[in-house]
């Protein structure tokens, strides 16, 4: 029985290791610079239009920096595309350094 719960609890973590190794490879992390983000709203603007993207795994908007950090699955949405839904929201958006 000790043997049993001990292949399958091998099993779990080694499916758990690959899965979390996979989608690492996945996800990538992009920032703009968005010179016209003055407020709260903005901040909920862009993040909204954002979210609407397929991949997304979050988006920190820093109303003070005037930037926008985004964390995106790579294979599901690209950075044109997450540039151009910031640009629809009425906003620039320059990748920063």
């Amino acid at each position: 029985m000790k043997t049993i719960i001990f292949l399958i609890t091998a099993l779990f973590m080694i499916t758990l290791s690959n899965q979390l190794a996979a989608s690492g490879k996945e996800v990538k992390t992009v920032k703009f610079n968005c010179k016209e983000i003055s407020c709260s709203g903005c901040k909920k603007h862009i993040t909204e239009a954002v979210k609407l993207l397929d991949g997304i795994k979050s988006v920190d908007v820093n109303i003070e920096k005037k930037t926008v950090i985004v964390e995106f699955d790579d294979s599901k949405t690209t950075i044109e595309t997450i540039k151009a839904a910031i640009e629809e929201a009425g906003y620039s958006a320059e990748m920063a350094g």
